[in-house]
């Protein structure tokens, strides 16, 4: 599985990300808001699904994802920032991360509220539900078109049998939600401090949400060049932060560097 952010590098390009933004200006979420889950209303009949297939755990998500209303954007880039933040592809640090957790399934079998951060697919949300069902489970992407016609559709292959779905399924930036996410027992996220920018709002988040005996586990490349991003960038702002502390747990050091942190409070 390749990875790549497509960040406009020239001038060209550049031109190219503002008229994107300009063009989808008008339906970019403002505020943060909640999508309710509705079973009865989800059709999944004609759906096709790729599956990846993690230890002993077969997982579901779309193949024909309808991006119509931002297929602009989508089919030009990976990603522009505040405009669309690549949630409806499945990347290399998120099957890290699914790895990382069937191999300590402890870590999760034990909390009461989880909060999948940047969830895209939801694939780490819906490992969370299938190893606590009781769980409160949250999941947030910038998109309200990325939750509604992907996350929530997965969740539904996956987790739609359970008897209980104590779930919320929330959109917009991560600065404008506080007044809506909780303080959770386990935070997961990955590929989210791919930019200086991105890694600040990622860091606020954890210092406001993340329960005093909680923990969060966030995977990453450990360079995105020529944005700023990535794990040695992120680990200064935790140490800076004199409220929270961090530990590599996993790293893959050959090919395209990945790591995995642990974070909690200090």
């Amino acid at each position: 599985m390749s990875f790549k952010f497509n960040f406009f590098d020239d001038n060209k390009e550049n031109d190219n990300a503002n008229d994107l933004k300009e063009s989808y200006q008008k339906i970019v979420p403002k505020e943060a808001s909640v999508t309710p889950y509705n079973p009865a209303s989800i059709n999944l009949l004609f759906s096709q699904w790729k599956e990846i297939t993690v230890g002993s755990q077969t997982y579901n998500y779309l193949r024909d994802v309808d991006t119509s209303s931002m297929s602009d954007v989508v089919l030009r880039s990976d990603l522009v920032p505040d405009v669309y933040e690549g949630g409806f592809e499945v990347w290399e640090c998120t099957i890290d991360l699914l790895n990382f957790l069937q191999n300590n399934k402890d870590e999760v079998e034990t909390n009461s509220a989880v909060l999948d951060l940047g969830c895209g697919s939801g694939l780490l949300g819906i490992f969370a539900k299938q190893t606590s069902p009781q769980s409160t489970l949250h999941f947030q992407d910038f998109n309200k078109e990325v939750i509604c016609n992907f996350t929530i559709k997965n969740y539904h292959k996956n987790c739609g049998h359970h008897s209980s779905h104590n779930v919320k399924f929330i959109s917009g930036d991560w600065s404008s939600m506080s007044h809506i996410l909780a303080k959770y027992d386990l935070i997961l996220t990955a590929e989210t401090l791919y930019s200086v920018e991105s890694q600040k709002k990622v860091l606020k988040v954890l210092e406001d949400h993340l329960a005093d005996e909680g923990v969060a586990y966030v995977a990453s490349k450990r360079h995105y060049f020529g944005v700023g991003g990535g794990v040695v960038e992120f680990q200064n702002l935790v140490s800076k932060s004199g409220t929270l502390k961090c530990e590599v747990v996993w790293s893959c050091t050959t090919g395209l560097l990945r790591d995995i942190l642990k974070v909690s409070k200090c």
